[in-house]
């Protein structure tokens, strides 16, 4: 396997510190948010739904994070790792998102299940892939990672924000 010149874990790791600091003092407020409101979260799938994506949009930074500061990590590895963490969340999302639709076959149902199947959530899934890819073909994928990153974090405030004030 080619070694590529592109991943430097010292690079990154500043950023990882960040992104994964960020994103876990966000999903620990997410678990305080659900805990004083668990009674209306219970009681309504469509929070539930929101709640749980919101979780998955805050552990993604985190989980990339710990990938990215693995010391001694090799570049196909490193891939595989991004690649399984966007599988992974992707799916988790999907799962989640699926008593979020809403019911019927009218035109605005119709509007509302194609714009949550491409969302900004999916939009987020797939740099993480695309960044996943890039460095198991030996080259600089990670740049993708940051704004997937930044995606994922402020999507998953403002779920947050709507989730609480709703």
């Amino acid at each position: 396997m080619p070694v590529s010149r592109a991943y430097r874990g010292g690079v990154w790791s500043d950023f990882a510190t960040i992104t994964g600091s960020a994103s876990g003092a966000l999903t620990g407020l997410l678990f305080v948010a659900v805990s004083i409101n668990r009674d209306r979260v219970t009681a309504h799938p469509a929070l539930r739904s929101q709640a749980g994506q919101t979780l998955v949009l805050f552990l993604l930074p985190l989980i990339t994070s710990i990938v990215l500061v693995v010391p001694g990590t090799p570049h196909w590895v490193l891939g595989l790792e991004l690649v399984a963490v966007a599988v992974v969340s992707g799916v988790a999302m999907a799962m989640i998102s699926h008593g979020r639709h809403p019911e019927g076959d009218g035109p605005e149902e119709r509007l509302a299940r194609l714009l949550d199947s491409v969302s900004v959530n999916l939009v987020t899934m797939l740099l993480v892939l695309v960044s996943g890819c890039i460095e198991l073909a030996g080259d600089d994928g990670l740049y993708w990672l940051a704004p997937a990153i930044v995606i994922a974090l402020v999507n998953g405030v403002v779920n947050a924000w709507l989730f609480l004030t709703r």
